[in-house]
């Protein structure tokens, strides 16, 4: 039977199967943002025609391709099914293992609507996680991404609706880790209203933002915030700050954070910091503070082959405070543009005598392509 210390334990090491989008990991080939390759400046998505061809190219079972013109097509789509199998080791306890698997079937399509207009949309059906010890679950309709988005220009896009928080490097499961530990609760897809600018040195998003509508009332957040990065060497290394504001009903939140994406030939770094204090709208509650950073090193043998080492860690509070730590090794393996597979183990100490978990985890990413 799965003890209560279990349960703590798996929330707190953070078990989820995160969509899986190309990887910033591309900056070692010189690609410094993701509208190169991406429909979207934020990344993640539907591909243009040129990132479908990459895709292809850093396949193991490579072939020609004759992808569709995105530029000239009306309506582009694809369909992807993600499931990951998960063991998770209390090494403290004495409970048993426990093993559990997530399925994630999505769907994403975008309509162009003129040369300079787009509506793009990305829902799925998500089950949570399901296995003999976490008895039966009913699957979500989530939408992740309801946006329409202007080009004025060819290096500026203003977009309107529901998406994922801009940030420094992108990457979902760092971005799971850090809003759990300072947005516990919140939407990970609010409402926004934001701009991507972009040249060969300067990448600027503003944005402001609101509830996602799938939160509770007292998390829902209003605010606005930038994300800034500088290409510093050869569209290979790009640092930059982020800072958010916001106000909800209980509470008023204030961040700064830095990142950076590395690359050089076969091997990068990505981090991501971020600092963030919060006040509370009754005088009588005490303040808190959250430090959550991300560090990965990642070294790319064969183009289908990305092999990454993954530090994670949030402080809480200051004069007390508690750490959660997170080594994560992993493999990911593109056997072709259709099938991607990822294997990783996942150390989490919560810092005290009972909080260590490992999680073994396989997942396996099967896409359409158009």
């Amino acid at each position: 039977m799965l003890t209560r210390v279990a349960l703590c334990l798996l929330a707190l090491s953070g078990v989820q199967v995160p969509l899986l989008y190309a990887s910033p990991t591309m900056v070692r080939l010189g690609y410094s943002d993701c509208a190169t390759c991406h429909i979207s400046p934020q990344g993640g998505g539907l591909l243009t025609t040129y990132g479908k061809g990459v895709d292809e190219a850093q396949s193991f079972r490579r072939k020609e391709v004759h992808p569709v013109d995105t530029s000239t097509s009306r309506l582009l789509y694809d369909v992807r099914l993600v499931t990951a199998s998960q063991l998770v080791d209390a090494l403290a306890t004495s409970s048993r293992p426990v093993t559990s698997s997530t399925l994630r079937l999505q769907a994403r399509s975008s309509a162009r609507l003129s040369d300079r207009n787009r509506l793009s949309l990305a829902l799925g059906l998500e089950s949570p996680a399901f296995g003999a010890s976490l008895g039966p679950t009913a699957a979500n309709l989530v939408v992740y991404k309801a946006l329409y988005q202007y080009r004025p220009k060819e290096n500026l896009e203003i977009a309107a609706g529901r998406d994922e928080m801009p940030s420094g490097i992108g990457l979902p499961d760092p971005l799971a880790f850090i809003r759990k530990g300072n947005d516990a609760g919140d939407t990970a897809y609010p409402t926004q209203v934001k701009a991507s600018w972009y040249t060969h040195r300067l990448q600027l998003m503003p944005y402001v933002f609101g509830p996602g509508g799938d939160e509770p009332a007292k998390l829902r957040q209003y605010g606005a915030g930038m994300v800034g990065g500088i290409d510093v060497w050869k569209q290979r290394a790009i640092v930059g700050m982020s800072t958010r504001a916001s106000n909800a009903s209980t509470f008023t939140r204030q961040s700064v954070g830095a990142f950076a994406r590395l690359g050089f030939g076969k091997w990068g770094v990505l981090a991501e910091h971020d600092l963030t204090a919060r006040s509370m709208a009754d005088v009588n509650a005490p303040a808190s503070s959250y430090l959550a950073g991300h560090t990965q090193v990642f070294f790319a043998p064969k183009e289908w082959l990305v092999t990454s080492l993954a530090a994670e860690d949030l402080v809480v509070g200051a004069a007390k405070a508690s750490h959660i730590y997170r080594l994560t090794p992993g493999v990911q393996t593109r056997l072709s543009n259709n099938l991607t597979v990822i294997v990783n183990m996942r150390d989490a100490f919560t810092g005290v005598a009972a909080g260590r978990t490992r999680t073994f985890s396989v997942q396996l990413a099967m896409k359409t392509v158009q």
